[in-house]
């Protein structure tokens, strides 16, 4: 998608300080006016949007728009946080919130790893540059294309 790496850091930042905001002034909005249960639910909502929209979106501004509404996503966690620590008697506090701590943590290592077995098992290559139609106005870059490409070519196992 064309994206550099400095866009990439400003993707991640953007990305962190929107959801500095969603899981502070958004999160305290959502819990007060429509209750802890629907905050999660909007939440798991908003994850099963970005999903989709990172997985079919093809320009960079799609990519940027997900990127918010991953941020909004963000909510679930403390927000099932608190649901755990008000139903979760005295006593069962740590237990409780050391569960959901530890299955974040494994859906964490687990959901990575699953993905590179899939992309694996179906051959996908993530440092593979797509072919493009050369560019006749544009020479010099078409040379250099076909440069980059054919270096990939001599890096790639036979």
């Amino acid at each position: 998608m064309g994206f550099s790496p400095e866009s990439v850091a400003a993707f991640i930042a953007v990305l962190g300080l929107l959801s500095i905001v969603a899981q502070t002034v958004v999160l305290s909005l959502l819990m007060r006016s429509i209750g802890n249960k629907n905050t999660i639910l909007l939440g798991l909502g908003f994850q099963i949007l970005q999903l989709a929209w990172y997985g079919f979106g093809s320009e960079p501004w799609m990519m940027w728009a997900a990127g918010a509404v991953a941020a909004m996503s963000s909510i679930t966690f403390p927000a099932v946080s608190a649901l755990i620590s008000r139903t979760a008697d005295p006593d069962q506090q740590g237990v409780g919130q050391g569960m959901i701590t530890g299955i974040r943590g494994l859906c964490n290592g687990l959901g990575p790893a699953l993905y590179g077995f899939i992309f694996y098992i179906f051959h996908v290559e993530l440092d593979q540059v797509p072919e493009k139609e050369p560019d006749v106005t544009h020479h010099h870059d078409h040379h250099q294309q076909v440069s980059h490409r054919t270096l990939l070519n001599l890096t790639e196992p036979c």
